[in-house]
């Protein structure tokens, strides 16, 4: 792997884990470069008090992608206060 942490590689997205809380359903999705490819993860509902940091199963494999949340009703919010993402390389490129 490059010392800058980016050389290339296919990554593969396995889950997301969140520190969220709030009102309504939080939803998010993975989205490659230029909005090629995305990945919908399941809604989340959300607590105003909560002792849980959900971890929502992913399965995407691309070289980069980065994260979208949101609620979708105008009554809903939310508080993110921790996001990790699990991504492991699974190739070193694709093939010419």
């Amino acid at each position: 792997m490059a010392k800058n942490g980016f050389s290339g590689e296919v990554l593969h997205f396995g889950a997301v884990r969140y520190r969220v809380t709030g009102v309504g359903n939080f939803k998010s999705t993975l989205v490659s470069l230029d909005d090629v490819e995305t990945y919908d993860s399941p809604d989340i509902t959300l607590a105003a008090a909560n002792n849980r940091e959900p971890t929502i199963l992913a399965n995407f494999n691309q070289q980069r992608a980065y994260l979208y949340g949101r609620v979708t009703s105008i009554d809903e919010r939310f508080t993110v206060s921790k996001i990790i993402i699990y991504v492991r390389p699974v190739a070193t490129g694709y093939p010419d």
